[in-house]
């Protein structure tokens, strides 16, 4: 027996439709599933067997914070400047780490904290 991968992760937001517009038309993902009549789960990123970001609405105010949660990109500074285009608040510029690979750090409306990362070799993280 062994874990073969990771599903979903979740991230808390305060009104899941409101979110998924959101991670839709800035971020870019792509609506993977919506349960019928728009119910409570919501998948948003690549078909599977990749990992989906699942939009969880809890009916509890949560604290936002920081997710863990990293997003790729071939182009970071193109991804930097197309997001700070559309409003989104960014923590850091992009800034190249010692070991190669550039970061930074952005907030969706929640107040939720995200990472975008150009690897080494984008390529390899091409589907």
């Amino acid at each position: 027996m062994a874990i073969d991968g990771i599903d979903t992760v979740a991230v808390v937001v305060s009104d899941r439709h409101k979110s998924l517009a959101w991670y839709r038309d800035v971020l870019g993902l792509k609506v993977a599933y919506v349960a019928p009549g728009g119910g409570h789960w919501m998948e948003l990123g690549a078909p599977r067997p990749h990992t989906r970001l699942h939009l969880c609405e809890l009916p509890e105010e949560v604290e936002p914070g920081p997710t863990g949660v990293t997003l790729l990109t071939s182009d970071i500074h193109a991804e930097y400047e197309r997001l700070r285009a559309k409003g989104v608040v960014f923590r850091s510029p992009p800034k190249q780490e010692s070991w190669g690979e550039w970061l930074c750090a952005f907030v969706d409306p929640d107040g939720n904290e995200f990472d975008l990362k150009q690897p080494l070799d984008p390529a390899l993280w091409k589907q």
